[in-house]
């Protein structure tokens, strides 16, 4: 079993440890380690004293428990066989049922087994589109729902080169927008110099390949890596989990969506752009047809998109949203490759480096848009003015970050930034740099991209 246990595992393994926990689901893409996740909870379990006989852990994946009558048939033999008891009796019981969507009727039966007993449960799914579908449907108000994404490059770092992982404790995104995290950048910068050569291999190694890891783990040859990427998420998701959730009447329309965002992964584009695109591409669609698509992708956790702040009142087709793909390596494995990290042109990298970005840029009671604005709105001819990402918490407190990865920092690349600080009245600004650091202004901190992804 690992050593390295993800923030999410030790976040379920205290809920679960709770009186009266809701169910406890964990949703995400396939390969990144939610199945690791469920033996290391049962782990935890058993170090912290349960009875081994008061844990059940069920894997559907395998035909002979698909075919055998059921969850609650299952549940019920536990009782009788192994627990000695029903559910109701003595210490809790705990119940983990990886891969359940594979199970007809699943979410019914989860449900059931909720109202009914007082076991403790947690369910995970590696298509995370019918594990978001089922939970919606049936268990809405019974559910906790855990995320886990691809790996971060600080997860990477801490499971893979423990040696060239800093001291300080990863940050809650949340906690950028407080004071200790200038600290927190203060010591990660200091260590970050200390193992420059390494780390940039390191990220370098990252910004490439991605967070599935199993591309780090050296379970994947080297000279695989982008087969395994195809293959795990554009042939399987794309070919079978979506389709099996979706009414996906066009499978080829939706891998031209899924590549036109990979080719713009961190741009703008409007669906009815996307929708003339593929028109001209000889697959008739609509507008319509084109925002539907790009709704399962995003449930499917494939991709992100962020809208426009502050936000409309009504959503509509025709302005923009920014995208990307929620992991960088799919893009370069479809592609064969990236543009270089470290010697390529600002405008060429830039894109991409926003894509690697974002994917620290969550948090529980956390939103995430982008701004694009005129100086002048009422001038059509006045120039924009853009920050990349703008997080923003439920009290309504927002926090601008802007990437500008290049080799030179100075007063023009602030400007958009204070504007918009002032113009919303933000506590804190954040500039992510190719390797400029400044963290003497507590209200705009100046950020390397290795310092930023080093910090959650």
């Amino acid at each position: 079993m690992p050593a390295f246990r993800r923030r999410q595992t030790r976040l379920l393994s205290e809920r679960l440890r709770q009186k009266s926990p809701l169910i406890q689901v964990i949703r995400g893409p396939r390969q990144v380690g939610k199945t690791t996740s469920t033996l290391q909870l049962v782990e935890a379990l058993l170090a912290d004293g349960v009875r081994p006989t008061d844990v059940l852990v069920l894997r559907f994946d395998l035909q002979t428990l698909r075919e055998a009558g059921g969850l609650l048939g299952l549940v019920r033999w536990f009782e009788a066989n192994v627990r000695q008891r029903d559910l109701n009796s003595g210490e809790p019981a705990f119940l983990l049922l990886d891969e359940v969507h594979k199970l007809p009727r699943w979410n019914e039966e989860v449900k059931h087994l909720a109202e009914t007993t007082r076991a403790r449960m947690v369910v995970t799914g590696s298509s995370s589109v019918l594990v978001a579908k089922g939970t919606r449907e049936s268990l809405a108000g019974r559910v906790v729902t855990t995320e886990f994404p691809p790996f971060s490059f600080r997860e990477v770092v801490e499971a893979w080169h423990p040696e060239l992982a800093p001291p300080t404790a990863p940050l809650r995104f949340l906690k950028t927008f407080e004071t200790e995290a200038r600290d927190v950048f203060r010591e990660l910068h200091a260590f970050g110099e200390m193992h420059a050569p390494a780390l940039a291999q390191a990220l370098d190694r990252y910004y490439n390949r991605g967070g599935y890891p199993r591309l780090h783990s050296g379970e994947v040859a080297e000279d695989g890596w982008a087969d395994y990427l195809i293959e795990t998420v554009f042939d399987r998701v794309l070919g079978v989990d979506i389709p099996d959730l979706f009414p996906i009447q066009q499978p080829q329309l939706l891998r031209h969506l899924y590549l036109s965002v990979a080719r713009r992964t961190g741009q703008e584009v409007s669906q009815l752009e996307l929708a003339a695109e593929a028109n001209a591409a000889g697959l008739r669609t609509n507008q319509p047809t084109v925002g539907r698509y790009l709704h399962y992708l995003a449930d499917a956790l494939l991709i992100r998109e962020f809208r426009r702040f502050p936000l409309a009142k009504a959503k509509t087709a025709r302005v923009p949203v920014k995208t990307t793909l929620t992991d960088l390596g799919v893009r370069n494995a479809i592609f064969r490759g990236a543009p270089s990290l470290w010697e390529s042109a600002p405008d060429v990298v830039g894109p991409l480096v926003e894509t690697v970005v974002q994917s620290v840029i969550r948090d529980a009671d956390l939103a995430a848009h982008f701004y694009r604005e005129r100086l002048n709105p009422a001038d059509r001819r006045s120039p924009f003015q853009e920050v990349d990402f703008v997080a923003e918490r439920t009290d309504g407190a927002v926090l601008p970050v802007e990437v500008k990865f290049r080799h030179r920092i100075d007063d023009a690349d602030f400007a958009a930034l204070r504007r918009f600080m002032e113009q919303f009245k933000c506590r804190r600004g954040l500039l992510v740099t190719r390797d400029t650091s400044g963290l003497d202004d507590d209200r705009l901190l100046v950020v390397p991209l290795r310092d930023f992804l080093l910090a959650y």
